[in-house]
């Protein structure tokens, strides 16, 4: 087998949506990923399954992986797939030591491909209502790190930064007092407007305003900590308070979602500011067998079959759905819907299945748990119940977690088994209640709507 080829791809700076499309297209197609800690880990959920996904992020004083590991680790990749995907926070060329791995690869001649992604400097501060440069407050940019390998120093050429308009440091929490100091020292006035945004561009950003005079204090009684961008110049100014991004309706909402066919609802949130996530059972199949959970494991099913170009009639395998959503999908595809109906009631088939979650889901779920980013859950029916047991067995913090609910009996079981059940209805005093109550009412109104559109009287009526 040929050399794969290595794509070294910017995943932008947290919102998930900042990827850029071919960056989006090669992840999809990715036979293994190694992936950094400013990745968000919802990205994940677009690699195909059987992908492997190995983290290479990095802690301040605690490696997972040296960077000379991850050289030597990109080359083995790339001498047993086609389809190697370096995925980065932000713009890997921007503090991401892309050249370095570029460079290590041409040395041993493994096909790369780098693919830029959209810088923090940049996205954070418009997630803020600030750009980088303003006709009256701001004609030039600049970034600059504002982390350094040694010890309370920052190499900077401090005198030319100074005469920048606006400058974007990076990482530059811990040494923000030495930012302060230079920058004043050099010229600045201490008056100037400084912005200080923790968690840009995703449902955890925190905006500091201050000025060169107070912002380390304000970032220290705000608790502001890396990854962070600290926006100095004028520019800062325009910062008034909630941004576009912070006023959405479900802004700083992260709900787990367990539902079936939960796609339509996950989007919608997604939609409405919150990063809705919801966990994938993976497809059991052995040689003679395919089992479905869910009209979106369908979904994920026949797109396979078009990726790899395999015509659907010639499919041999024994076709099984779990749920009715699962069948009904399965159906509409014409995908033997007779004998679906009779392996679904076949006890003994059902009784032996063992629900796994897919790799992205494990990586995803620790993930946001080791975050701390889970807010909410939503559960659709009783049957998500095992669901929801199963991830509080691995994770017992959710159980402090509010779980959303439609249904009065779920509600009520949960309160039962001493859970936060929250009934949805117009009155629920949660944003997110109220919001899932009045999404309800219009996908009832819709499907209304549409059935009466779709019946037309005979004319002989």
């Amino acid at each position: 087998m040929s050399r794969g080829t290595v794509y070294l791809i910017g995943a932008g700076p947290g919102d998930i949506g900042l990827i850029s499309y071919k960056g989006m297209q090669r992840l999809r197609q990715a036979d293994v990923v190694l992936y950094d800690r400013l990745v968000n880990p919802l990205l994940l959920e677009e690699v195909k399954e059987g992908a492997e996904l190995i983290y290479v992020g990095k802690l301040p004083n605690r490696h997972i992986l040296r960077q000379e590991a991850i050289h030597d680790e990109l080359v083995r990749q790339a001498d047993h797939h086609q389809t190697v995907v370096r995925l980065k926070g932000g713009d890997p060329s921007v503090f991401g030591r892309v050249g370095e791995e570029a460079a290590f690869l041409d040395r041993y001649q493994v096909p790369f491909e780098i693919i830029p992604g959209i810088t923090s400097g940049i996205a954070v501060p418009a997630y803020a209502n600030v750009p980088v440069t303003h006709r009256t407050k701001g004609t030039s940019f600049a970034v600059a790190t504002g982390h350094s390998q040694k010890e309370n120093s920052l190499e900077l050429d401090w005198s030319g930064l100074a005469k920048i308009d606006t400058v974007a440091f990076y990482m530059g929490v811990k040494n923000l007092p030495r930012i302060v100091e230079n920058f004043i020292q050099h010229g600045r006035p201490e008056s100037e407007s400084v912005l200080c945004i923790q968690w840009g561009t995703t449902s955890k950003q925190k905006v500091v305003k201050a000025t060169l005079a107070t912002i380390v204090e304000e970032v220290k009684s705000h608790g502001i900590g890396n990854p962070a961008i600290t926006l100095v110049g004028k520019v800062a100014e325009l910062y008034k308070g909630k941004s576009w991004f912070e006023d959405q309706p479900l802004f700083g909402h992260y709900p787990l979602v367990l539902a079936e066919g939960a796609s339509s609802l996950v989007s919608d949130l997604r939609q409405a500011g919150a990063e809705a996530f919801a966990p994938k059972v993976a497809l059991q199949h052995d040689e003679n067998c395919v089992t479905f959970y869910s009209s979106d494991d369908v979904e994920v099913f026949i797109e396979q079959l078009r990726e790899e170009a395999v015509d659907i009639r010639t499919i041999s395998l024994d076709l099984v759905a779990v749920t009715a959503s699962a069948q009904n999908a399965l159906k509409h595809y014409g995908l033997l819907a007779a004998s679906l109906e009779r392996k679904t009631e076949d006890e003994s088939i059902l009784s032996n299945l063992d629900e796994k979650w897919t790799t992205a889901t494990n990586v995803i779920l620790g993930r946001l748990q080791e975050e701390q980013s889970i807010t909410d859950i939503i559960l659709s029916s009783s049957q998500q119940l095992p669901h929801l047991f199963r991830i509080v067995e691995q994770y017992p913090e959710l159980r402090e977690v509010p779980i959303y609910s439609d249904q009065e009996e779920v509600v009520k079981t949960l309160c039962t088994l001493g859970f936060l059940g929250v009934r949805v209805s117009g009155q629920t005093p949660s944003v997110l209640g109220q919001w899932l109550h009045a999404r309800q009412g219009k996908v009832m109104n819709d499907a209304s709507y549409s059935l009466r559109r779709s019946w037309q009287p005979s004319p002989n009526w």
